[in-house]
């Protein structure tokens, strides 16, 4: 009798622990992330300001190193759908963006790096996704589409940008894959690692 009760009091005290203990990391993020892209994400990482632009770094596997800050990449919110972040030359007509530093990565069939001549702009390009409702971290993803670019002598072609990564809103961090599809100019394709962030980043 008396090893029985022993046994039931283990029990007791072992499921009054199991109680206590804080929820699993596995419970917390769940295996896919929220499906609705964050409102929230967008505020941190955007400012509803003429030409504000964030900054944005190119990883380059040739030198090792991260690029200086990619200018003239602005940031818009399309109208049509508050959870997006584009990147389009609003301010000014007949214009682009530097978008992802496409224009310098394409310089060899553009024949110029001038974001007015290549007209980079593209309503929707990134969403973000927390890992669960009222998280500020999660994946962000590129939204799948070919981006128009005009070369020098006014002919355009198209390059496909797929891809995706993280962000924290916390650190104000955006780490980011994009793979460009260059099949329309005789390529494969390729990918590229970026960050931004809404303040400068020390990289190197």
């Amino acid at each position: 009798m008396k090893k029985l009760f022993t046994i039931l009091l283990a029990t007791i005290l072992f499921v009054g622990c199991k109680k206590d203990e804080p929820t699993a990391k596995a419970d917390l993020y769940p295996d896919q992330p929220v499906s609705t892209p964050s409102i929230s994400a967008i505020a941190t990482f955007h400012q509803n300001v003429q030409f504000y632009q964030p900054f944005v770094y190119r990883y380059d596997p040739t030198s090792s190193k991260w690029t200086a800050r990619i200018l003239s990449h602005f940031s818009t919110i399309p109208a049509s759908d508050p959870t997006a972040l584009g990147f389009t030359n609003a301010a000014v007509a007949d214009s682009g963006t530097s978008m992802f530093d496409m224009v310098k990565l394409y310089t060899a069939e553009t024949g110029t790096t001038n974001i007015k001549t290549v007209k980079i702009n593209a309503d929707k390009v990134l969403q973000f996704f927390p890992d669960f409702v009222g998280a500020k971290t999660g994946i962000v993803k590129v939204v799948v589409q070919d981006v128009t670019l005009t070369r020098a002598n006014l002919t355009t072609f198209k390059i496909g940008i797929s891809g995706s990564g993280t962000y924290d809103e916390n650190t104000k961090v955006i780490d980011l894959e994009v793979k460009f599809n260059e099949t329309a100019i005789g390529g494969t394709s390729q990918t590229i690692k970026y960050k931004i962030s809404p303040v400068a980043l020390v990289l190197n």
